[in-house]
């Protein structure tokens, strides 16, 4: 974090404090080691009813602008991913962007993957059925993870990307509204010294659809959601899947018009009476799972 900036990491550290969601949580908390570098922090989640078998692996990358959010924020999510999907979810905790500059977070996450693939017997989890599952920045997260993965030789069975964020390279933040209350202004300063200090942001790994086709190739098969409804990212998913099919990867892709923005991550509060009034937002998210799920086991 450069000095000039530690203003903004208090600024967002105060914020991300008040809206913490304080439990009781489902997952199992957990500390994925990694030689030399701090813990991943992840939670863990099983059906309802689990038997006690072998299971697919999801890696699930919540979303928030890679500001905000946490493991936490989406943890009645996870359960709900683990119960109608039939996997053992790994819900990962990655660094903000205010706390570590790109490609940290994609890094964490192959790491945690490359780890339990390691240790999959320890958590009777299926090493050849692992996927990832991210949504808007968390997607962004998940897509540059499946490179590097692909790169290490790692083979992946699905990369489910939700209304994600795929290209830095000519996108207007300040027509995006800001970053949750922070002005698109000094989100932009904040990007262009913080987050871009290892690598500019046009490089695939960061900007995964600004890539050309060989820096496409191999990936794991794509699942893309996209949300018709006024979300500024959907050309974005659209120009990917083609991007992938054009590079020889499995890609389906599907737009939910009357989707709005996050309504894959929303309508899981706390409260299940708030949890069923969510009307159809919630319809529609209920029916992308089970497209997700129709699709990850053709896979």
């Amino acid at each position: 974090m450069k000095h000039c900036y530690y203003p903004v990491h208090l600024y967002l550290k105060n914020r991300r404090k008040k809206e913490h969601n304080k439990g009781p949580y489902r997952g199992e908390a957990f500390a994925v080691p990694r030689r030399g570098m701090p813990d991943v922090h992840v939670r863990l989640y099983r059906p309802a009813g689990d038997a006690g078998q072998t299971l697919p692996m999801l890696f699930n990358i919540h979303g928030g602008g890679w500001l905000f959010g946490d493991a936490e924020g989406v943890d009645l999510q996870s359960q709900y991913l683990a119960n109608r999907l039939g996997c053992f979810v790994v819900n990962v905790d990655y660094a903000l962007a205010d706390e570590a500059p790109f490609p940290w977070q994609q890094t964490q996450v192959a790491d945690t993957v490359c780890w339990f693939i390691g240790h999959a017997a320890q958590f009777r989890a299926d090493p050849a059925k692992a996927m990832l599952a991210g949504y808007s920045a968390g997607g962004h997260i998940a897509a540059g993870a499946a490179m590097l993965l692909r790169d290490r030789g790692v083979k992946l069975s699905a990369q489910i990307l939700g209304y994600p964020f795929l290209n830095f390279v000519g996108f207007d933040f300040a027509g995006y509204g800001g970053m949750r209350g922070l002005p698109a202004v000094i989100f932009n300063r904040f990007a262009k010294s913080v987050l871009f200090e290892r690598l500019p942001a046009e490089k695939p790994l960061l900007s995964p659809g600004n890539a050309d086709a060989s820096a496409l190739a191999g990936l794991a098969p794509a699942v893309i959601i996209g949300c018709g409804k006024n979300d500024p990212l959907l050309p974005q998913a659209e120009a990917y899947a083609k991007k992938l099919q054009a590079a020889g990867v499995r890609t389906v892709y599907r737009e939910f018009r009357e989707a709005e923005h996050g309504f894959l991550e929303r309508g899981f509060p706390d409260d299940p009476a708030v949890f069923k009034q969510q009307g159809e937002q919630d319809r529609l998210m209920r029916e992308a799972v089970e497209f997700i799920r129709e699709q990850i086991e053709t896979l």
